[in-house]
């Protein structure tokens, strides 16, 4: 995010949207180049499984 845009959001709170997505969404969400979040592996998720993945127009062009 420019400056402006990261401040303005630090001001807010960092609002932001958790969502869960349908099998095929997340295919297409981990496979498209965005930030994602890989477990560890120490508790019951496979180690290098994605558990999140960052979505945002600043990120996809949108």
């Amino acid at each position: 995010l420019p400056p402006a845009e990261r401040s303005a959001w630090r001001a807010a709170g960092f609002p932001l949207a958790v969502r869960t997505a349908e099998p095929a969404r997340w295919a297409d969400l981990t496979g498209s180049g965005l930030p994602v979040v890989r477990d560890a592996g120490f508790t019951e998720i496979a180690p290098g499984s994605c558990t999140v993945v960052a979505e945002h127009p600043a990120l996809t062009g949108r």
